[in-house]
């Protein structure tokens, strides 16, 4: 049975990457969700043919204890593509704000951030796409350096 499921998945994968496209066009919109790193939601607009800019929003709330809120912007700039594979410069400009109930108190802190990650359109419309970042977090919390990777899906109208 699970010699079936992989036979069935590679089949699929391959259907998909014979009808690869490239890049979505200017003026594109989409939806973009991150599954690992920060869990956030990013709309991405193709400003032209090699950069979009993503605004994005995560909440994060942990009960009776913290709410996190944080907005800010994700630039892409692609360097080059095939027909169906991209790699890009990736950026992270925001703010968040970290609530804490038990003490009735938040903080501000400032995100800046810069990546590499690459891109595999299946289709006109959706994409998969992995990075590595750089960030910096100062405001009122320590300041601090971190690594984050992303593994994100993109759905373009």
């Amino acid at each position: 049975m699970s010699k079936k499921l992989g036979l069935l998945s590679l089949l699929v994968l391959f259907t998909y990457s014979i009808q690869a496209q490239s890049i979505p066009e200017t003026g594109d919109v989409g939806i973009r969700a991150n599954f690992t790193g920060q869990a956030s939601i990013e709309v991405p607009y193709m400003l032209n043919e090699s950069l979009s800019l993503a605004p994005y929003l995560s909440l994060n709330s942990t009960e009776d204890q913290t709410t996190n809120f944080t907005l800010g912007v994700r630039p892409r700039y692609y360097l080059s593509s095939s027909n169906a594979f991209a790699t890009y410069a990736a950026g992270t400009l925001g703010i968040s704000n970290t609530s804490f109930s038990n003490a009735n108190t938040s903080i501000t802190d400032f995100n800046l951030g810069v990546g590499y990650g690459a891109e595999y359109f299946f289709s006109d419309h959706f994409s998969i796409s992995g990075d590595a970042n750089l960030n910096a977090r100062f405001g009122d919390s320590a300041s601090n350096f971190s690594t984050v990777t992303r593994i994100s899906a993109s759905i373009y109208f």
